[in-house]
């Protein structure tokens, strides 16, 4: 691979002075600089075959900042760069008059512009680059500050938009519609939208728009900046191929972990020899025994009239409202931990599925990884990322007969333990509903053959 150390260098020292001039700004546009070496990986994946008949290459850079990517298409691949048109879109200002001080400007198209809301009659060849990560908000409690009109001509303008929807969803969407027939597309995002419920829509776009590699990279590219678990997005637009390839980088080398040539949108999980033998000595799935319920989450607590704040003065007329810090595997605190409180007699207003004893799971890996699981027999009001069982009366699933007891155990075990971390990686610290529906699960008798045989 071709690198030229000294531009390396120097354009690491400007990245530098940004960072220190405009650290806020950074967080409130969800800009992060991407690592060279992950520059230089991802203008190595442009498959230069499907270009190589065209005179004029249209390359892209979105939300592009200092043009890392562009000027990488400069310094590792001459031959495509003496043949292109590149263009830029920034939004920031700070960042933009930056960059026009380096030599490198005046080699691409810069347009001050959200790229969301970009408009051009240009279609691209290659699109590459590393979209900004966030969910768009004036809340302090998310990092993109977007008003409220921006956000709702988000939504208007992007199919894939659904629920607490990541802006990088929308810049994938974008790229796609921007494409040539043939395009390429090349990002670095957070590897989310491969199993959360959120990013279905964008799964369904993407497998129906063309073929798609992913290259998961793990979580520590971008740390000690940001903690996220990233992936290398490759995706060719086609109408006829919806084929879907995943594979890892690890220990230096890459390797495939499986290749699916009618992919229709699923949520893409790790596979390897251990889930596949659990998957097969489990005959069911959680979600096929169980509805899958979740807490009350806090900002429905704190604007409930029924809830107060506070411990009250009869004590003995109140349940606690309790959260994840109460729940332990195979063990429930039912103290107070979270300072709401509620009526005994209002309880039965907030969810329906508390009023009967049953089996909570937290959202959230423990310390180990572990998920917790335990049986709430006070059945008490609780909120956050707190999950609830609840029996479903379906016949088809009648012979489904562990014991509850057995059932916990089960839950609060290394085999479980161990089948979450090789199926989803780092890719998010909590279980959706739609991971937890997935969860194989034994009947009595698969139980037992499984503590028998012990290491699988």
């Amino acid at each position: 691979m071709y690198t030229n150390q000294s531009t390396v260098i120097s354009l690491s020292k400007h990245q530098d002075v940004v960072n220190n001039n405009i650290e806020n700004t950074k967080k409130d546009f969800g800009i992060f600089f991407t690592p060279e070496r992950i520059v230089n990986f991802m203008i190595e994946m442009i498959d230069m075959k499907k270009i190589s008949s065209r005179n004029d290459v249209f390359i892209l850079e979105p939300a592009c900042g200092l043009a890392q990517f562009l000027y990488g298409v400069k310094r590792i691949k001459p031959s495509l760069y003496n043949k292109s048109k590149l263009f830029g879109v920034e939004v920031n200002q700070d960042i933009q008059n930056y960059s026009k001080t380096l030599p490198f400007s005046k080699e691409y198209a810069l347009y001050k512009e959200d790229y969301l809301l970009f408009e051009t009659n240009i279609h691209f060849d290659i699109i590459i680059g590393n979209p900004p990560y966030g969910i768009p908000s004036m809340s302090k409690h998310y990092k993109i500050k977007t008003s409220s009109e921006t956000k709702q001509l988000y939504k208007n303008i992007y199919k894939t938009w659904s629920g607490k929807y990541n802006v990088y969803g929308a810049f994938i969407e974008k790229s796609i519609n921007l494409l040539n027939n043939n395009g390429q597309l090349i990002f670095i995002v957070p590897a989310t939208f491969m199993i959360l419920d959120d990013f279905k829509k964008l799964r369904n776009y993407l497998s129906n728009s063309g073929y798609t590699s992913l290259t998961y990279t793990g979580p520590d590219v971008f740390k000690p900046e940001a903690d996220v678990s990233s992936v290398i997005l490759y995706f060719r637009k086609s109408h006829k191929v919806n084929s879907l390839k995943l594979a890892e980088y690890k220990n230096n080398s890459i390797h495939t972990v499986y290749e699916n040539s009618n992919w229709n949108g699923e949520v893409i999980r790790f596979v390897t020899e251990y889930t596949k033998k659990l998957d097969n000595r489990c005959s069911y799935k959680l979600g096929d025994i169980y509805n899958i319920n979740i807490s009350s989450r806090t900002p429905e607590i704190k604007d409930n009239i029924y809830i107060k704040k506070g411990k009250p003065l009869n004590i003995n007329d109140y349940y606690p409202l309790l959260n994840g810090r109460n729940l332990k595997c195979n063990k429930i605190n039912y103290d107070n931990l979270t300072g709401y409180w509620i009526k005994k007699e209002n309880s039965n207003k907030l969810r329906g599925y508390y009023n009967k004893p049953h089996i909570v799971i937290g959202l959230g890996f423990r310390e180990d990884g572990r998920l917790a699981a335990a049986y709430d027999r006070k059945c008490y009001p609780w909120m956050g990322d707190i999950y609830h069982l609840s029996k479903k009366n379906d016949l088809f699933f009648a012979n489904f007969d562990i014991s509850e007891i057995d059932l916990l155990a089960y839950l609060n075990s290394d085999y479980v333990k161990r089948y979450i971390k090789e199926t989803y990686r780092e890719i998010t610290y909590h279980l959706s509903i739609t991971q937890l529906k997935n969860l194989p699960v034994p009947s009595d008798k698969e139980w037992k053959i499984i503590k028998a045989r012990g290491k699988m």
